[in-house]
């Protein structure tokens, strides 16, 4: 009895071995992981190369500085005599004397970096040509070639390749208020780079300061 019992257990488990084992070499393929992972190699589509630009040119929005640092005035004025070709040296010299770069400077009925009086202010804004405001800030930065490769499962892998300089310029685009204040920096410059150029209502003899 006890020899029948462990014979039909022998043949039940060999049966259930038989059934196992097919269906597990079907379930885990060659090539193939438990998890349906495929383990063999992708092979590669193709492969492309990304050169970094030696310049790249970014514009942003300007919103006027209206109480700006000596440090801002300066840059003002290195923009409005580039763009009306004059001597920087020559505006930041009479802006030093009126103000010493200070927007908040006064003198009785004079004020602003340039210490303009009403009449003239309004007299120089008639003659402004343009409220747009341009301002170039340039700088410098590490960057890297790249090397995309493409898979045939779809995958796109991204390598690092040759590091080199590039040249940042950012462009602050900017507008002057139709109706400014007297003291407003961005006008009284550009009043005071046109005169100097000799294009404004206003001219560059009307100051005490030398340019």
């Amino acid at each position: 009895m006890e020899f029948r019992r462990r014979l039909k257990l022998t043949i039940a488990v060999t049966a259930l071995v038989a059934v196992v084992i097919p269906v597990t070499a079907l379930a885990v393929a060659p090539g193939a992981s438990a998890d349906g992972t495929p383990t063999a190699t992708a092979s590669v589509v193709k492969v492309e190369h990304y050169t970094a630009p030696r310049k790249k040119v970014v514009k942003r929005r300007l919103q006027l500085w209206a109480h700006p640092t000596p440090g801002q005035v300066r840059e003002i004025i290195r923009s409005e005599a580039r763009r009306w070709r004059i001597s920087p040296a020559s505006l930041s010299r009479r802006v030093a004397c009126e103000s010493r770069y200070r927007w908040y400077a006064t003198n009785g009925q004079y004020s602003g970096v340039l210490q303009f009086g009403a009449t003239a202010f309004f007299r120089g804004m008639s003659t402004i040509k343009t409220r747009e405001v341009k301002i170039i800030r340039t700088k410098s930065r590490r960057v890297h070639d790249a090397r995309i490769t493409h898979y045939s499962d779809g995958r796109k892998v991204r390598r690092r390749t040759t590091p080199r300089r590039q040249r940042v310029v950012v462009v602050l685009n900017g507008r002057i208020p139709r109706n400014p204040a007297v003291s407003n920096t961005f006008a009284q410059i550009r009043i005071g780079a046109q005169a100097l150029r000799g294009i404004s209502a206003v001219h560059s003899s009307e100051w005490s300061c030398g340019a």
